[in-house]
């Protein structure tokens, strides 16, 4: 078995693990097993998987089309892909024969212990990875973004020098089986209802984010939105390191970073005082704000020079599917926020315009979209996709908002241009998951950009539509 600088192995008394589910998590989590010298059985329910000979180069034992629950027999340690739900037959059952299940970061920091700066929440947790990343590397650091974003982290820490620090978004399905991982900075953004057809319910989903700072010592940092009652009560109950705060519209007390007439501003043990001009950013979106204070007060709180923090921020511009404008025609805007996945992200950019038509639905996962209703004062007019467009359809009916549906999105995107005027923003916030209709949010905002440009290019299209 490896050994890791700490001293003793990091997998002692571990002879064989199950890995459940052939994904990129899956792959990372058998070969670092495989090269700790553990027998690994790695099960997934499809019938074919091109990862599968890889794995069985590698000397694991690979059963495809079979069922992860029959094969615990000789298991000492269970690592589950992040699709499988908390409440799988498969957990179950290790729980009951008091079997170890770990997460696939859970398994690599213990195998490649390395500086860790982590961050998770319902939403923004991309961007604000993306960001102390860049803040971490302006400062010279060589920083590594990884888990839910990009390389898995198992892979990430193998790959990285012992001088490195790996910045990880983690999701609730990550986090939920993680025990001894411990990153120096915990960033918790905010907590909405969300993938409640994985977990048990909202406690449940909330209780598995707060696992963010399950492992954490004294002298690490907690960090929690000061705006988010939730978030700060979780830290709380669940967080035994330093407190600190961000906050994107207003000022923080104590340690962290808000904002002070027009100014994002720091107190932290490294530095005090103010960091760049909110003005200085690629956006004012608020949620742009607050992403940057986010970053900002854990990349503080890491030692980075407040120079190189402020420098990264205002070099930053958010990923793509985030509030980008795809295109301007006719005197409409049109927005592809395809990341909005659930329906804190989607209220949030329902209120980035004064007059929406809107295209939504998809995979509710789970959620109750009720919670929209309120959030629909600058919709006119809603164009609705996938298993939850009738769902979507009845909220919008509560609130006296007209609606149509979709078969398609190059429909739906016509459908909205019928209807749209000069000054209106035709926006993707689909507040739902894309997986009932595309491989993943990207490709349906990439299919929502491409309707949008043949708009100009296809000679059946007479323009903006008149109202109806």
């Amino acid at each position: 078995m490896s050994r890791t600088a700490d001293g003793p192995a990091p997998l002692e008394g571990i002879d064989r693990a199950l890995v459940v589910g052939l994904g990129a998590s899956g792959m990372a989590a058998a070969s670092a097993l495989r090269a700790a010298g553990i027998s690994v059985l790695v099960v997934d329910d499809r019938d074919d998987h091109p990862g599968a000979a890889v794995l069985a180069d590698l000397g694991a034992e690979v059963a495809l089309g079979a069922v992860a629950v029959d094969r615990l027999d000789d298991v000492d340690l269970v690592v589950p892909s992040p699709g499988v739900p908390e409440h799988a037959p498969v957990l179950r059952a290790a729980a009951e024969r008091d079997l170890p299940v770990w997460s696939e970061p859970e398994l690599g920091g213990r195998l490649h212990p390395r500086r860790l700066l982590a961050v998770t929440g319902t939403n923004g947790k991309t961007s604000v990875t993306e960001l102390l990343g860049a803040m971490l590397r302006t400062a010279g650091l060589d920083a590594r973004t990884c888990g839910n974003i990009g390389t898995p982290f198992t892979e990430a820490a193998a790959e990285a020098p012992h001088d490195a620090v790996l910045v990880a978004e983690l999701s609730s399905f990550q986090l939920r089986f993680v025990h001894r991982l411990r990153p120096e900075v915990g960033v918790l953004l905010n907590l909405a209802d969300d993938h409640l057809d994985w977990h048990a319910d909202a406690a449940a989903y909330g209780a598995a984010k707060a696992r963010i700072w399950i492992a954490q010592q004294p002298g690490d940092w907690a960090v929690a939105n000061a705006s988010d009652a939730t978030t700060l009560a979780l830290a709380d109950r669940f967080a035994p390191a330093g407190r600190a705060t961000f906050d994107g519209t207003g000022a923080v007390s104590g340690i962290g970073v808000g904002v002070v007439g027009g100014a994002l501003v720091a107190a932290t043990p490294g530095f005090g005082g103010r960091l760049l001009r909110v003005d200085e950013l690629t956006s004012d979106a608020p949620h742009h704000v607050a992403n940057v204070a986010a970053a900002a007060a854990a990349a503080l709180l890491a030692g980075v020079d407040a120079g190189a923090v402020a420098d990264a921020a205002r070099a930053f511009h958010p990923g793509a599917h985030r509030l980008e404008l795809v295109a301007e025609r006719d005197g409409v805007r049109f927005v592809d926020d395809s990341k909005a996945t659930n329906v804190h992200a989607a209220a949030a950019a329902l209120r980035s315009a004064p007059s929406i038509v809107w295209i939504a639905g998809g995979l509710a996962k789970g959620v109750d979209l009720s919670a929209l209703a309120s959030e629909l004062t600058a919709v006119r007019h809603a164009v609705l996709i996938g298993t939850a467009a009738s769902e979507l359809a009845e909220v919008c009916a509560g609130v006296g908002v007209p609606a149509e549906g979709a078969d398609s999105m190059e429909e739906a995107v016509a459908a909205a241009v019928a209807v749209a005027r000069p000054g209106d923003t035709v926006l993707l916030a689909p507040a739902c998951a894309s997986f009932d209709q595309f491989s993943g949010y990207a490709q349906r905002g990439e299919r929502f950009a491409a309707a949008v440009r043949a708009l100009d290019t296809d000679p059946t299209s007479s323009g903006r539509g008149e109202p109806r």
